[in-house]
């Protein structure tokens, strides 16, 4: 399984020129970056969002048509967004949307003739989710945004010390929360075979069992989430250190109050889930 690690970004600006992709580069524009693609200059690709560092993440080509994912890092709870640049032949690029989870580790396909990134859901980890290019606009798939912010709703391991409640979606939205989990809980974690076989880094492990620990809270996850998450907390690789992160959450002082007490109520359940069966 691809592995995911805090991302620890450096604000300082990127060396005047990078290395050409396919006759583009990140050149200086005064004090900031911009993109060189042929005779065209980009500046401010993010619009009026700066960033500290620009980068080509990616390119693909389909038929006369070349493709770049830029990337943009800047400090704040989202470090890193994407924009994809677009090029028929000769004629002058056409930039997307910003979009992306925060996330530093992104790549880029073609798909059924369209470009497709994915991602980690969160700046920190989590499950892989889609964004879909055609038609001129940005699609996110298997997942919804969260209102407000760069990150996934649901299930998304979570950097932020806080538990997202029910009580602030509608109906609507936590039904639609509890799809995407359904479609992106990952399946390695599913099934005993396959989590001896998958590495899970401590901070993926602990971002993960703390988003469970909140979306069971969720009206209609009572029972679907800690069944889902019995195998890996009944799992002998991981089952240890899974009750150790809910322990270590429920005691950090930086977690609210809500966060506290969702991950010790969980972490009852599943101990109570675990005692029925034989670690796997």
């Amino acid at each position: 399984m691809r592995r995911h690690s805090i991302l620890f970004l450096s604000l300082m600006l990127a060396t005047p020129a990078a290395a050409q992709v396919r006759g583009a580069s990140i050149v200086s524009a005064g004090s900031e970056q911009a993109l060189r693609w042929g005779k065209a200059l980009v500046t401010r690709p993010f619009g009026a969002d700066l960033v500290d560092r620009l980068t080509i993440a990616d390119t693909e080509r389909r038929r006369n048509r070349i493709i770049l994912l830029l990337r943009g890092d800047t400090g704040g709870t989202c470090p890193t967004r994407y924009v994809l640049a677009t090029r028929d032949g000769a004629g002058a690029p056409h930039l997307s949307e910003a979009f992306g989870t925060c996330s530093s580790a992104a790549s880029m396909r073609i798909v059924g003739g369209v470009p497709e990134i994915a991602m980690p859901a969160t700046a920190s980890g989590g499950p892989q989710v889609r964004f879909r290019y055609a038609d001129g606009r940005i699609t996110l798939l298997d997942a919804r945004p969260a209102a407000g912010q760069g990150v996934v709703a649901g299930y998304g391991p979570r950097s932020a010390a806080d538990c997202r409640t029910a009580g602030s979606a509608d109906a609507a939205t936590q039904q639609s929360v509890m799809a995407d989990f359904e479609r992106t809980y990952p399946a390695a974690y599913r099934r005993s075979g396959d989590l001896k076989r998958t590495e899970i880094t401590p901070q993926e492990l602990r971002n993960t069992v703390v988003s469970l620990a909140c979306l069971a809270t969720w009206p209609g996850a009572e029972d679907v989430v800690p069944r889902t998450a019995t195998p890996l907390f009944a799992s002998k690789r991981y089952g240890p250190a899974a009750f150790a992160a809910l322990d270590a959450a429920a005691q950090d002082p930086m977690s609210d109050a809500n966060l506290r007490a969702s991950v010790r109520a969980f972490s009852a359940e599943m101990l109570f889930r675990v005692d029925r069966r034989e670690p796997l």
